[in-house]
């Protein structure tokens, strides 16, 4: 036996070329065995490894680690044990009294015994948790788990939780995903319990195929009412493109059918969400000088109760169901347009006369220069076919060019305008029994504008002022277009005055801004109607404003839009109340009015309390409301909310508004994921007109 003993001792070896190298203050070599003693530090290209005491086999390249142990491998592991033995040939290693944590995870591990190689991480009576180690808290104790680190998805059994120091529940088996990557398996479940539905269970299944496109099936089950599944397919075809759809079936109990008179027994949808940038422009080589979308949003559902009954956060639930066809292309002077519009009335027994649109096609040529830009001019050319099985339907064409001189007078301080517009439209009716199958309206008008540009320094302020003057006068006109679904553009002689303006303070901070346009009928000497925007900015995250259209004609407002937003660092206010009144006396229906409300107070970084509040003025209901306060830390949350909320839901005679009350709790252990309760209190029923 030989002994080495220095103040420090380097030893170099290669293991496959790969270099390692001890320093230690006392080293013994016995045969193949080699001890270090005192402050042993050890290097290689994967490890850098800090013990008390360490003893290296020569032959299997395996080095035992006693007393106070790091070891950092790579750039991101990080761990400490009190004993440890390393291949570091292959990178095998097992640890006592382990602690380990890896910069790409989420969580940290501790166990009493530890296996660890390149594959996976294998512990035994152990912890893991997100917070902080020291304290934590919530953390998992399980038995035994096994850590995949290709994938990073974790299994443990015989798993408990602990929130601080007392056991909240306990699984024989659970696994999640360590990491942020998407991961196939069950997700959170959804447990609800209400007078209506009973028990609500759900169940989200989630399939991750490749990076391209994942699917998610949610089955239900209501105790006192039926089954049913919901599934989401999310998908990206292509480096430019990427979509979603969306499907579901729910099956009523027949005495639930019946007691409740529902229009259908069965609810089922489907919906397309589908986004494309380039959809014909490369199959035609157009190159990039053209850009091009394609925007489908599609939904068909036998009734209201499709959208009641799944996830309603992607669609606001409305009457109407829309489905939508948007495309265009373009370059620097065309634009080639197709649209189609689907409406699906859910508050209606029947959609035969539901006016539906498609296809439409548009084509608009860009303002463009003549005579060496003395003269400029566009065109804008439509075709829409408007459809319904029962009642008149008609196929309409419009076609829109004006014509522009510009003059700049007074040294560019006054800029004059002069177009001329030319309009035509047609019209083809089917199934009219009263008037005209084909109808026209040819016209002009004369537009003479005016308008200025002003800005001013003064002394506690900065003021930008834009003013402008229009004259329209209507010229020859022949024909007419009498339906009142295809409303064509009409004009009439007229003063414009528009006033646009802003207020800056000495620090260039935004302070007012004021749109102001009157409208002035020349033949009536009346005015027609006025629109006036304000907003002031009290600060940089503190404004309100008021948006008002008011109609002379009619001697209303027919659009009022109120808005507060406060989004201070602790407080967050925001107040609107809006209401809409369409201009045409024949369409009552279109008139909308509500108050929406939302108050967030967070008086540290950890709580939050909230509440929000949505009212139909129109049809005097309240729509939902809900209050509610939220617990956050670093590594885990829980909210408590109340809410009241109508949904609507299609009987045979009608639809039918249902309130629902509840209290909601939600928890959430980052990353492991949370559960949501909800436990209704009451449910009432109510007969509406329309929702």
């Amino acid at each position: 036996m030989r002994k080495i003993s220095f103040v420090l001792l380097s030893l170099c070896f290669f293991l496959e070329a790969a270099q390692v190298d001890f320093y230690a203050k006392s080293v013994q070599k016995e045969g193949e065995l080699i001890k270090a003693n005192d402050e042993v530090l050890i290097f290689s290209d994967l490890y850098f490894i800090k013990a008390d005491k360490a003893i290296y086999n020569e032959t299997s390249k395996e080095v035992e680690l006693f007393g106070d142990i790091s070891v950092l491998r790579g750039k991101e592991e990080r761990s400490t044990a009190c004993y440890a033995k390393l291949n570091l040939e292959n990178n095998e290693a097992n640890f006592e009294n382990f602690f380990f944590a890896n910069n790409d995870l989420e969580v940290w591990f501790q166990s009493q015994k530890s296996e660890l190689n390149d594959k996976n991480f294998i512990g035994q009576n152990s912890i893991v948790s997100s917070c902080n180690v020291e304290n934590p808290d919530w953390q998992l104790k399980f038995s035994e788990g096994e850590l995949n680190r290709e994938n990073n998805f974790l299994h443990i059994y015989n798993a408990k939780l602990y929130v601080k120091n007392i056991p909240i529940f306990y699984l024989p088996y659970f696994g999640f995903s360590v990491d942020t990557s998407r991961k196939s398996g069950l997700l959170i479940p959804k447990i609800e319990f209400n007078r209506n539905d009973g028990l609500f269970y759900e169940q989200p299944i989630y399939l991750v195929f490749d990076e391209h496109y994942d699917i998610e099936f949610d089955p239900q089950i209501r105790a006192q009412r039926g089954i049913g599944v919901y599934s989401t397919l999310r998908f990206m075809d292509s480096a430019y493109s990427s979509g979603e759809l969306n499907a579901g079936y729910f099956r009523e109990r027949k005495d639930y059918f019946e007691k409740e008179g529902l229009k259908n027994q069965s609810h089922d949808g489907v919906e397309l969400k589908y986004l494309r940038q380039d959809f014909l422009k490369n199959y035609f080589a157009l190159g990039d000088n053209f850009q091009e979308g394609l925007w489908l949003d599609a939904i068909y559902l036998n009734d209201v109760d499709y959208l009641n009954l799944g996830r309603r956060d992607y669609r606001d639930l409305t009457s109407l169901a829309t489905s939508k066809m948007n495309y265009f292309l373009a370059d620097e002077n065309n634009y080639y347009a197709a649209y189609a519009r689907y409406y699906i009335d859910t508050s209606a027994i029947s959609n035969a006369a539901t006016l539906q649109e498609y296809p439409s096609f548009q084509y608009h040529r860009f303002l463009d220069g003549i005579f060496d830009n003395i003269f400029q001019y566009s065109y804008d050319g439509t075709f829409n076919r408007y459809y319904r099985s029962e009642g008149v339907y008609a196929n309409f064409m419009n076609a829109n060019l004006p014509l522009t001189y510009h003059q700049a007078l007074f040294d560019d301080f006054l800029q004059f305008n002069f177009t001329e517009t030319f309009i035509a439209s047609f019209a083809d009716y089917t199934r009219r029994t009263r008037g005209k199958d084909k109808e026209y309206l040819i016209q002009n008008y004369h537009n003479l504008a005016l308008y200025t540009d002003l800005a001013k320094a003064y002394n506690n302020f900065y003021h930008t002022l834009n003013l402008e003057l229009d004259y329209v006068l209507r010229g020859a006109s022949t024909g007419e277009i009498t339906q009142d679904f295809l409303r064509p553009t009409d004009f009439d002689d007229g003063l414009n005055l528009k006033i646009s303006q802003y207020f800056y303070n000495k620090e260039a901070e935004k302070k007012l801004k004021h749109r102001l346009n009157f409208n002035y009928d020349t033949k009536t000497q009346k005015f027609t109607d006025f629109q006036n925007l304000m907003q002031y900015f009290f600060a940089e995250n503190f404004s309100v404003s008021n948006e008002a259209e008011y109609s002379y004609s009619q001697t209303r407002f027919t659009k009022v839009i109120s808005q507060i937003d406060m989004n201070l660092q602790k407080f967050n206010f925001n107040f609107t109340h809006a209401y809409k009144n369409d201009a045409s006396e024949n369409l009552t229906s279109t008139k909308h009015s509500f108050i929406g409300a939302r108050v967030d107070y967070s008086p540290n970084i950890n709580y939050k309390l909230f509440s929000g509040v949505w009212f139909d003025t129109q049809r005097a209901h309240l729509n939902a409301w809900e209050v509610g306060y939220t617990f956050q830390r670093k590594c885990w949350n829980y909210s408590i909310v109340y809410k009241e909320r109508i949904d609507p839901q299609l009987t045979s005679a009608g639809i039918n508004a249902k309130s629902k009350n509840g209290v909601y709790f939600v928890f959430n252990f980052y990353p492991i994921g949370g559960v949501q309760y909800d436990f209704s209190l009451q449910e009432n029923e109510s007969q509406v007109g329309s929702l």
